[in-house]
């Protein structure tokens, strides 16, 4: 029997679990195999902040004792994972609805604002993200993040139906929220990533949000096909489950975790990380745009190449579900693939370049050239791989030339990304809010661009991702120009004084 209009695909499901768990076996895959399991003491607070006491001092492990393998560093870094992708399914869920035209007040004219709205509240809470992170640690900020935006976006479908105002102002609020996410991610990395793992740790985090749009893709057309709201409400169930794990496993920095601290593994990372103690670290106060940074070329190198990615990533985000529907007629839902294999090889392309990037590192080359050396790879090779992806003769070739652009794409993370822990290992969290609020703009005016560009002619795909590609490539040169790895962090009170290309 043939099943019903309302109900749930099996075979997608089944594919949507499958894809998850590539995903999950690709990364245990590249961290490894533990090298030697840190010990643990019984304790009542598993993740109760723990003060230095010469009566409690941290055991000395060997040098090498948590080189590899999976301490708590990677369980933390495993629940930002997590979070990144709900973020980025939460995110991507928009399109796949509007691409249905499943909000019948919402003319399809409006399409285009509805998206933006939700970059005009990310960009907003980019510097504020930044500085919370900083005065209160990554742990409550990161909490009240995904509180904010969850709160939205399980309201999406309800207020979709009074129109497009209240929706847009919806999608303002669920931008909000978002716009805590990355500043805090790098605020959590500053203390918990040793340098030497830094590329791979940082690209791993962020490779959720290609996970993320890879199960969207593949689950939400069907969630759709029973309605809106299911589409909206399992996500945001997923989110409650992940801020019970990350209150009860996670803290702000290792030495305010009581199990990571008493195993040894918080004073190893400590020694490695670049950054001082969290407690000093909180009291350092700047204002929330520091002129010493803005001065730094480095920095601008930093801005140019998150401008260059974040153009050609939101469209790309917003636009391919229309993409495949309008050049090659395809039905989401029955061919959810098509979608989430380039997520899905976006994520893999990261990975690979974290992990080559912290290898070539630990055999000497400099930190600033493999990191300019892997924004320049990304940049030139997602902007071929776009322009044959919209001349290939059917969907299925369109896919794979998607799935190589956002593989090569990928590598750019591994370049600007991490760089901003190089060149502040205190201060990632202010630079990214910076940053982002900078590359935001794309976000915004990348929508009705792309609207404008497809409203004047019914084939004008390569225009579009053209248009991408060329800010991608001239913001890879700027960066090769002006990027650099020395810290700018040494003149902060408490400040380490390691160069992260020791």
């Amino acid at each position: 029997a043939q099943p019903t209009p309302n109900a749930l695909s099996p075979h997608v499901l089944t594919w949507g679990l499958k894809a998850f768990g590539v995903g999950c076996a690709v990364v245990a895959a590249t961290m490894g195999w533990p090298d030697a399991v840190a010990p643990e003491e019984p304790s009542s607070q598993v993740c109760a902040p723990l003060d230095p006491s010469p009566e409690l001092p941290q055991p000395e492990p060997h040098a090498d004792a948590y080189a590899g393998g999976c301490g708590w560093r990677h369980i933390v870094c495993s629940l930002v994972f997590m979070i990144v992708l709900i973020c980025y399914a939460d995110r991507t869920n928009i399109g796949i609805v509007l691409a249905k035209d499943s909000f019948p007040k919402v003319p399809p004219k409006d399409k285009a604002n509805v998206l933006s709205a939700f970059f005009i509240g990310y960009f907003c809470t980019q510097i504020p993200g930044g500085l919370l992170a900083r005065r209160w640690g990554a742990k409550p900020t990161l909490l009240l993040a995904a509180c904010t935006w969850t709160l939205f976006d399980v309201l999406t479908p309800f207020v979709g139906r009074a129109g497009f105002w209240p929706l847009f102002f919806d999608r303002i609020g669920m931008g909000l929220g978002e716009g805590f996410m990355f500043p805090t991610q790098h605020a959590l990395a500053n203390f918990w990533v040793p340098q030497h793992e830094r590329a791979f740790l940082i690209t791993f985090m962020t490779s959720g949000q290609d996970l993320g749009s890879v199960v969207a893709n593949l689950v939400s057309p069907q969630l759709l096909r029973v309605g809106v709201p299911p589409v909206f409400l399992f996500w945001s169930a997923l989110a409650l489950v992940w801020g019970i794990l990350y209150s009860v496993l996670a803290a702000s920095a290792p030495e305010l975790h009581a199990r990571c601290f008493r195993s040894g593994e918080a004073g190893w990372i400590q020694r490695r990380r670049g950054a001082p103690d969290f407690r000093e670290a909180s009291r350092v106060h700047e204002w929330p745009i520091p002129m010493r940074l803005l001065r730094q070329p480095s920095v601008w190198a930093i801005f140019a190449g998150h401008v260059g990615v974040n153009y050609t990533w939101y469209v790309a985000l917003s636009w391919l579900p229309t993409f495949f529907k309008d050049k090659y007629h395809v039905v989401l839902a029955d061919k959810p693939l098509l979608l989430a294999l380039p997520y899905l090889a976006g994520m893999v392309g990261g990975l690979i370049a974290g992990r080559v990037s912290d290898l070539f590192v630990a055999r000497g080359f400099r930190t600033r050239h493999v990191r300019k050396a892997s924004q320049v790879t990304g940049a030139l090779g997602i902007t071929l791989a776009l322009q044959l992806a919209t001349t290939a003769p059917n969907a299925g070739w369109a896919s794979f030339w998607m799935s190589v652009a956002l593989f090569l794409g990928k590598f750019q993370n591994a370049g600007f990304w991490v760089n901003m822990t190089d060149i502040c290992p205190q201060s990632a969290a202010t630079v990214m809010g910076l940053s982002n609020t900078i590359a935001t703009i794309p976000g915004i005016v990348g929508q009705p661009i792309t609207q404008a560009i497809l409203s004047s002619s019914s084939n004008s795909w390569p225009l579009v991702f053209g248009v991408g590609g060329v800010v991608a490539v001239v913001a890879a040169l700027i960066f090769v120009l002006l990027g650099d790895d020395v810290s700018l962090d040494d003149d902060l009170p408490l400040a380490a004084g390691n160069s992260p290309h020791e």
